[in-house]
């Protein structure tokens, strides 16, 4: 059988090398294909793997249902680029899938798949490719005559979700900038930002553990606070040890040189939509002069800089005046109110919704 292979990296090759070691006569492309070319190479059928282009529709509709694809997600969840990272970002059920090609990004019918079990707590976004690429290779030498002999009824998908053009951009940035390393252990670290030192709750120290809480249960800080009970030791050592784990809430004692100026919180966040909110409380036992404005500063450079978000967002109790006309002067924008949303001081508050938008915040597309 004559077969075309649309590849685009190591792992296209390990599989021509394979079809060609069965007697496949195969013609290997990377670069972007029409139907004058298809048809001039005039293959009995078509795989995609790893293929950097989208196949034109006139090729698809040409050659289907002998045109098919391999994609390292459990479709239909993660379609699109970088499945694997998105399904660590979504908690989504990790696999592999060989599916056909149909007009849509990975929505053609399901021809066969496989659950992986991926251990999140040792694999990182390099492990856990190169594992998804060796399990879609073996099921497809198991299934490839049967495949080709157009033997296995097709199944159709339903619900999923596309990744956009911007997401793959920025997911391409967090790849690169950290090769191997899951997303959201960029935020769990310690982050240094220039003279000041965003050091993150899980690395605390004993003594900075028990600051953080005396700090939390000052007076001046609870008042502004959703909740505002005195937070025991063993319920602040239970909060802080579920962020060893948590992928979308991240605390920081912030430090600016030597001194501990206040918390900072980046919360919610969402890394698809690229959007978080966060929030600060200064030092209430040692007034550090702008302290607000450094904590400020902080959070617009965590969430933008280093997360790479598009959105950021805070929440601010209605009679907190001199938190929103703060806020207001570092660019945040009143967006909307949540109505009594919080029981304090005997009556029902209003929290004021702010938000602030990174421009031009979708980073190039990678080279």
């Amino acid at each position: 059988m004559k077969l075309l292979l649309l590849g685009g990296n190591e792992h296209s090759i390990e599989l021509l090398e394979w079809l060609k070691s069965i007697g496949e006569e195969v013609i290997y492309i990377e670069e972007k294909v029409n139907l004058e070319l298809v048809k001039k190479l005039s293959p009995d059928f078509v795989i995609s793997y790893n293929y950097k282009h989208i196949i034109p529709k006139e090729v698809v509709r040409a050659y289907y249902p002998r045109i098919i694809n391999l994609h390292i997600s459990l479709l239909p969840y993660n379609r699109g680029a970088y499945p694997n990272v998105w399904s660590f970002l979504e908690d989504t059920p990790k696999g592999v899938t060989i599916h056909l090609v149909d007009e849509g990004v990975d929505t053609g019918d399901i021809l066969v798949q496989k659950e992986v079990f991926i251990d999140e707590e040792k694999e990182t976004l390099r492990s856990s490719y190169l594992k998804l690429h060796r399990e879609i290779q073996e099921l497809f030498k198991e299934n490839w005559e049967s495949i080709k002999t157009l033997k296995i009824k097709p199944i159709k998908q339903h619900g999923g979700q596309s990744i956009t053009e911007g997401n793959t951009a920025y997911l391409s940035h967090l790849s690169k900038k950290e090769d191997g390393i899951h997303p959201s252990e960029n935020l769990r670290r310690n982050i240094e930002l220039g003279d000041v030192l965003l050091k993150n709750f899980v690395n605390l120290s004993d003594e900075e553990v028990e600051m953080v809480r005396r700090w939390r249960n000052h007076p001046e800080v609870r008042r502004w606070m959703y909740t505002d009970h005195e937070i025991s030791k063993e319920e602040h050592l239970s909060f802080i040890e579920t962020l060893r784990h948590d992928k979308r809430n991240f605390y920081y004692l912030v430090y600016k040189v030597d001194k501990a100026v206040g918390v900072l919180s980046l919360t919610r966040v969402d890394f698809r939509n690229r959007n978080a909110y966060f929030g600060i409380y200064g030092n209430p036992e040692e007034k550090i002069h702008g302290a607000g404005l450094i904590l400020e500063k902080s959070a617009i450079s965590l969430a933008f800089d280093v997360a790479q978000l598009h959105t950021l967002k805070l929440e601010v109790i209605e009679d907190n005046e001199r938190a929103i006309n703060f806020y207001k002067r570092m660019g945040f924008e009143e967006e909307g109110r949540l109505r009594e949303f919080v029981f304090k001081d005997g009556r029902w508050k209003d929290v004021i919704v702010m938000g602030m938008i990174k421009k031009g915040s979708v980073p190039e597309q990678p080279l």
